[in-house]
């Protein structure tokens, strides 16, 4: 007989991150978004899985910072498997670091599985940005902490 697992979802996602624990904050419309420092993670959830993002709190101003974020993203896209990093230029010039991944299974995901995707996500991002804070060290980053509000 074959084995069924539960779709993912908001509240999923928060009791792992719970068993992980992690702290987490629960949006008015339910959306569940957690943080680490300079890091902040936000969670999208559809019928045939669920998308990770994250945004790195730091800035990129200068051009020169702007092109070192371009090509680190480049070079961190071709090295990791799965996640992305998305060099987003702003109207003003400036450039932000989004990270994300998608999951997708129509079938769902056993608790362990959900567990080991969001530790690769949240190991992946953590690398994303020593990658980025090396290569621009002169950039500060929005100060993020670990929410202190939990659902």
């Amino acid at each position: 007989m074959a084995m069924t697992f539960a779709p993912v979802s908001q509240d999923r996602i928060a009791a792992t991150l719970e068993a992980m624990d992690l702290k987490y904050f629960r949006e008015d419309d339910g959306d569940t978004r957690t943080a680490f420092p300079g890091l902040v993670v936000f969670f999208e959830v559809e019928s045939e899985g669920f998308k990770a993002t994250s945004r790195w709190m730091a800035t990129a101003s200068q051009p020169e910072d702007v092109e070192t974020l371009r090509e680190l993203s480049n070079h961190l896209n071709r090295s990791m498997p799965l996640v992305r990093v998305h060099p987003v230029r702003r109207d003003d010039g400036t450039a932000i670091a989004i990270i994300e991944a998608p999951f997708f299974s129509n079938d769902g995901f056993s608790d362990e599985q959900l567990q080991q995707m969001l530790e690769y996500f949240f190991s992946a991002i953590h690398h994303a940005a020593a990658q980025l804070r090396e290569a621009l060290p002169g950039l500060e980053e929005a100060f993020t902490d670990t929410p202190a509000e939990e659902a």
